[in-house]
């Protein structure tokens, strides 16, 4: 019986797998932010109607051109972070981003 080797090469099968999966990653985040914006506690309306997708690339990401996001996600020393965005993000896999104030 013959034997074969075979080399897995990490860096090119992620690279590989980055490539082939944007369009189904794309969809998942758009999903996520229409969660988010569903959730999304509306006081002005610039925060829910901010929240969005890019794709760059590979990279694919939800975004929020709201200049005042961050302050709003992640909370200040005055006020509770909503969570809204990374609250999606986690319902649909793992998160890694940056946490909201007190998680």
């Amino acid at each position: 019986m013959a034997s074969i080797r075979v080399t897995v090469f990490a860096d090119e099968a992620v690279r590989l797998a980055r490539e082939a999966s944007v369009n189904e990653r794309a969809e998942i985040a758009r999903q996520a932010a229409d969660d988010a914006r569903a959730t999304a506690r509306v006081e002005t309306g610039e925060f829910k109607s901010g929240i969005g997708v890019v794709v760059d690339g590979t990279l694919v990401r939800i975004v929020n051109d709201d200049p005042e996001a961050g302050f709003k996600e992640y909370g200040t020393s005055d006020t509770a972070p909503q969570a809204t965005m990374t609250n999606a993000a986690r319902r649909y896999g793992k998160y890694s981003g940056v946490q909201p104030k007190g998680r």
